[in-house]
């Protein structure tokens, strides 16, 4: 029979460890790796990820990137709550050389300081990885982000090109993101194209607007194999590309009059025979305050079926919309705490899942 002292000495399982941290926020998480190598080991593990994430989804928040005149991307978080005043809290920033190429998927984002190297930042943990450098003798260069759930990996894409005026790609690399030694793979694709969108990733592929013949570009993250969709009238230089209830759909806006907002939304039913379907939407103008109803708004979705609004300026008081596309019905909320960035511009509107990914073991 086992004495009361030894007991006393025997270790916590990891199991339990795992499900009382992963009840806890990102931030006293990340002291916990530094306590020892056996904690630090338990925090990188997938096992510990995969029930921290899960746990997660039920703490959306909202992560906001704003762009001054200095070059430099500030990023704040906002609880994603039903309630009519939400506060930005402050993370950090960084020097940023493109504001207009800022990508994002599950709660990370990629941005060029500076110096034109690309950075992945986890506003969860405060890691901020610089990858390594691209090789092309490209004038220009634009970045996505896509997700494989099935791998648990995340890719980064790059494509460059000689002359930007031009409109012709003609080199597109790969990075996974992970543990090991990570480097850059030149992949083929069949049609030269200019991405002319920021990417939307629906079920491990990744999808953009290019320039040539209202085409979207169709990248399986998985197999880095290209596909393309022609979108005559779906899609123009003006729609944004959105997640519509698991499918790719395009929103646009048909403009302000006096009953309120108008938007409309294509949704690609079926890939495959590229059938798509037109929904028109619309809401009052009074929701928002007076003299705005001529702002220009961006967009971006939420995990409950609604569309989120938001300015493409900081105002003061700066407010996201939320429209609910099932019941038709729109709510405002109010952001504090991001005044002294009134008239700055604003980007990255994305539902965070606060937690950790495959890559963000490394050590930055």
């Amino acid at each position: 029979m086992e004495s009361l002292q030894q007991k006393e000495h025997q270790p916590i399982p990891v199991d339990l460890i795992i499900e009382i941290l992963s009840r806890l926020t990102s931030t006293p998480i990340a002291r916990f790796r530094c306590l020892s190598k056996l904690w630090d080991s338990i925090l990188r593990s997938q096992d510990f990820t995969d029930t921290f994430l899960a746990r997660s989804l039920a703490r959306p928040q909202l992560l906001f990137a704003c762009g001054n005149d200095d070059g430099n991307l500030f990023f704040f978080s906002s609880p994603q709550k039903s309630s009519s005043i939400a506060a930005a809290n402050y993370h950090m920033n960084f020097p940023c050389a493109r504001f207009d190429n800022v990508r994002h998927v599950n709660g990370l984002v990629c941005f060029k300081d500076n110096a034109f190297a690309l950075k992945i930042f986890n506003p969860s943990t405060g890691q901020c990885l610089t990858l390594p450098e691209i090789k092309t003798h490209g004038r220009w260069m634009r970045t996505f982000l896509g997700c494989d759930a099935i791998e648990k990996q995340v890719k980064v894409l790059t494509i460059t090109g000689e002359h930007e005026g031009n409109a012709i790609s003609d080199q597109h690399q790969v990075l996974t993101l992970e543990t090991d030694k990570m480097s850059w793979r030149t992949i083929h694709c069949g049609i030269p194209h200019f991405p002319i969108s920021g990417g939307v990733c629906i079920n491990g592929v990744l999808y953009y607007i290019a320039t040539e013949d209202s085409m979207i570009v169709c990248f399986d993250v998985r197999s880095e194999k290209y596909t393309f969709i022609r979108a005559r009238g779906a899609v123009d230089l003006t729609t944004n590309l959105i997640n519509y209830r698991g499918k790719l759909a395009s929103l646009g806006f048909y403009g302000n009059d006096e009953a309120g907002k108008s938007f409309y939304i294509w949704v690609l039913q079926d890939p495959e025979s590229q059938v798509w379907l037109k929904f028109d939407y619309r809401f009052p103008i009074e929701t928002w305050s007076e003299g705005r109803k001529d702002e220009s708004y961006s967009v971006g979705v939420t995990g409950k079926s609604e569309i989120l609004f938001f300015p493409d300026y900081v105002s003061d008081p700066f407010y996201v919309f939320y429209y609910n596309l099932e019941r038709k019905t729109i709510r405002r909320s109010e952001i504090r705490g991001m005044r002294k960035f009134k008239g700055v511009g604003v980007r990255v509107p994305v539902r965070v899942r606060i937690g950790y990914f495959r890559f963000s073991g490394i050590s930055v």
